[in-house]
């Protein structure tokens, strides 16, 4: 039952008509990289099957070795291309729209193996069951598919959604078809399949396969992995010269693969990369090769002798494939290293590039209202990427890995889709009434342990000058600060931070998105200690300065001359130097002062208690907004310091931390900017400009 039921999802997550969208190269590249390995079988299969005395049907088991060598499994295929990040690449998709072909080749071949085994040879009785199998094909399609179309287009419309009653008669049929595949002949697991295949795409199939993946991947399709483990027997192997005869010819027929997808890239004018990784993502083997050996060994098609050894390769294999698309398929880093940019340095007549990412739609409309204060105009145009980031787990459907979930309209009804065209649609919306933004959406589906590349790859595609990062915690009903979606976001942004590859921008939200959804005035506060990351932020409120709606208060913290440096290694000269550029950034800043609605204030601290104390008087003049720099430079350190080790969330830097506490009590929205490495600050106080017109090298230019 669990092998019935999860080949059913197999079909469920199979888009017949999404092959017709890449035309007859898909054809071409599934034709090479299936019919050299079939043949290479089909020749050998003859000989083996005399060498092993093989008590089965010889054209059964010369077309059961044929579909092994030339099978790829297409469920493992799709999480590995998106595992890989390929997934939005025409590679990805060209090569999951030939590994559906592949897979229903196979298939059909399977059951007419199988029909020739049941009936001992080509007789009128296989003729009558491939006939039969493929009248049950046409039936599924002509009948059941128009049913379940209806069912669908009701639950997309709304009206009225699938009763629990129609899932369980859609449920039961499954065990049906699986009865009628095995009362034809042709194994039910292959009735299974094809009544999944005549379900259409839609929010019918995506709630099926969010009912069953978890049972069946949970439960039953461990107990198959056990089940046949126990079926290898490692002592059945007589023939040691045969057995290496076999892993050979399997690993020519992987070869072949490969050289198949090199030869028909050179016909379409591809890489040479590109052909290779298609060969190897072909090579992709998992359970359905598992399955089908399964099939054949309960049909009497292979001995045990074969099925070890074919079990053996299968997973020979895939430990020699997986480490070679590692090294083949992702991206190699560029010869051009990315320059780092920065909101200091950016030319305020050129466009602003944003990338925002989302993990909840919750989250969209303080992004949103981050970005409209950077005033975005047909003058001063902001081109922003939205990415929303989504974990790849075993139980991601694989239907949302086959294509961007990240459009208008949810095809699929599922939970995720629901999200993301949510949040597409904000920001779409957004644009076309603001008029200054140009929008561009997207989604990455991976695991939360390499999400932060998504992020940087976009940010250094699209050349960003700043990085919106939501923070893990959103405001609760009590006012406080509660986990937002998953606890591993926080690890996403320390890794982003760890290594950033532009402004970073960490955005706390309490309320921001509704006070620029109102119109109402928004009153920003800025807290200035010295330092590269606090010149960020300077750099950004003077962006924010040009809208007419915002009111922005600069407090510059002096310390004393009583105050001590928290580290003699901090020398007297990078201080000094750090200390200029600061008085550049403020003096540049000042100046607008008079055509903007700017305030600004200084006031001399001597430690930490005092600094806490001005910070307090300034939140409770009711600011929705203050701008924070993660670090506070080598003068601002003395007038912090202690206050690292009492730290909760130390990639808010300690004012950032200050301010998300809930002993501290504050109320308004927080920005905590870092600037990227190469911006201008070094470890030693020396300052490098970053031009837009070109990478300057730190060393040459302190030289």
């Amino acid at each position: 039952m669990g092998l019935i039921y999860y080949i059913f999802t197999i079909g469920l997550e199979i888009d017949l008509p999404s092959i017709r969208s890449s035309g007859w190269r898909c054809f071409w590249f599934a034709l090479a990289c299936t019919i050299p390995p079939f043949a290479l079988a089909a020749i050998s299969g003859v000989t083996l099957h005399k060498k092993l005395d093989e008590h089965s049907n010889q054209v059964a088991f010369v077309l059961f070795i044929s579909v092994s060598f030339s099978v790829s499994a297409f469920s493992v295929l799709a999480r590995t291309v998106a595992e890989l990040k390929l997934g939005s690449t025409e590679l990805g998709r060209l090569t999951l729209s030939a590994a559906i072909l592949v897979d229903s080749f196979a298939w059909i071949n399977l059951s007419a193996a199988v029909a020739i085994s049941e009936s001992g040879g080509v007789t009128l009785s296989a003729i009558f069951t491939v006939i039969a199998g493929t009248g049950f094909y046409i039936v599924c399609f002509a009948l059941l598919r128009p049913m379940m179309q209806k069912l669908s287009k009701r639950a997309i419309s709304g009206n009225e959604p699938v009763r629990e009653s129609e899932e369980l008669a859609i449920l039961v049929g499954v065990l049906v078809s699986a009865f009628l595949g095995d009362l034809i002949g042709i194994h039910a697991v292959f009735g299974a399949f094809t009544y999944g295949l005549a379900i259409p795409q839609g929010p019918l199939s995506a709630l099926l396969v969010e009912k069953l993946d978890d049972f069946v991947r949970g439960i039953f399709l461990p107990l198959f992995y056990v089940i046949s483990g126990l079926r290898m027997d490692i002592s059945s192997i007589k023939q040691v010269d045969l057995a290496l005869y076999i892993a050979m010819l399997v690993l020519v027929a992987a070869l072949l693969k490969v050289l198949g997808g090199v030869i028909t890239a050179a016909a379409y004018d591809m890489q040479m990369h590109d052909g290779i990784s298609f060969g190897l993502l072909m090579n992709s083997k998992g359970v359905i090769e598992l399955v089908m050996l399964t099939v054949g060994i309960n049909k009497k098609i292979i001995g045990s002798q074969s099925f070890t050894i074919l079990v053996i390769m299968s997973v020979v294999l895939t430990a020699m494939v997986n480490p070679l698309l590692d090294s083949m398929v992702k991206p190699t880093r560029r010869l051009v290293f990315y320059k780092r940019r920065s909101l200091r340095w950016h030319d305020p007549g050129s466009e602003l590039r944003i990338v925002a990412c989302v993990h909840n739609p919750r989250e969209v409309p303080a992004l949103i209202a981050i970005i409209d204060c950077t005033v975005p105009t047909k003058h001063m145009p902001v081109s922003v990427s939205v990415i929303q980031l989504i974990e790849l787990t075993g139980h991601t459907p694989t239907l949302l890995l086959l294509q961007d979930p990240m459009f208008h309209k949810a095809k699929y009804g599922s939970h995720l889709e629901t999200q993301s065209a949510a949040v597409s649609h904000a920001f779409q919306s957004y644009a076309q009434i603001t008029g200054g933004v140009q929008v561009r959406t997207s989604a990455a589906i991976s695991p939360f342990v390499t999400m932060h590349e998504d992020i940087v790859t976009e940010t250094e595609n699209c050349h960003a000058a700043m990085v919106l990062l939501p923070f893990h915690m959103h405001l609760a009903v009590d006012g406080s600060l509660e986990i937002a979606s998953h606890m591993a976001v926080r690890n996403v942004n320390k890794k982003v931070l760890d290594n950033p590859p532009c402004t970073v921008a960490v955005v706390i939200d309490r309320g921001i998105g509704s006070i620029s959804a109102h119109g109402t005035a928004v009153r920003v506060g800025v807290l200035f200690f010295g330092g590269p990351d606090d010149c960020e932020s300077l750099a950004l409120a003077d962006r924010m300065s040009n809208h007419p709606a915002i009111e922005i208060c600069v407090v510059r913290f002096i310390p004393t001359n009583g105050s001590t440096s928290t580290s003699s290694l901090i020398s007297e000269d990078a201080e000094l130097r750090e200390r200029n550029m600061d008085e550049q950034c403020l003096r540049q800043f000042v100046e607008r002062s008079t055509i903007a609605a700017i305030e600004y204030r200084e006031h001399v601290v001597s430690n930490a208690e005092e600094t806490v104390e001005v910070i307090r008087k300034l939140e409770s003049e009711g600011k929705d907004l203050l701008l924070v720099g993660k670090e506070q430079g080598l003068a601002g350190s003395r007038l912090i310091a202690g206050m690292n080790e009492w730290s909760e969330f130390p990639e808010l830097g300690p004012i950032g931390d200050l301010l998300v506490s809930t002993d501290f009590g504050a109320t308004c929205s927080v920005v905590v900017i870092q600037s990227p490495l190469g911006g201008y600050g070094y470890a030693d106080g020396s300052s490098v400009r970053m031009k837009p017109d070109r990478c300057e090298d730190p060393v040459s230019d302190r030289r």
